[in-house]
């Protein structure tokens, strides 16, 4: 038994992240809160990714994968996906 699933937790902190960013540059009043809560919206996002790691790092931290991946190549295939989305979003964005 593990005490934490550091994979796990990493492959939902990028998912959250990447879901932070874009609900922030479409919904102003969001990133507003951020701002004022935490004083910049990054660090806001920063917190909240970090809680998440560690609430599913130790909330999954039993589970050994997730349908067919491992949990090391869940987490790989997250960060991947979640850079590729962020990348295309700024893009898709800037022509806009």
């Amino acid at each position: 038994m593990t005490k934490f699933n550091f994979y796990l937790g990493a492959a939902a902190s990028a998912w959250l992240l990447t879901i932070l960013i874009v609900i922030a540059e479409f919904y102003e009043p969001f990133k507003n809160l951020l701002k004022s809560t935490f004083s910049h919206h990054w660090i806001g996002k920063a917190v909240l990714i970090t809680v998440a790691f560690l609430a599913f790092g130790f909330a999954l931290r039993n589970k050994s994968s997730v349908g067919n991946f491992s949990d090391e190549n869940l987490a790989w295939y997250s960060m991947l996906g979640s850079l590729i989305v962020i990348f295309l979003f700024f893009v898709i964005e800037f022509f806009k």
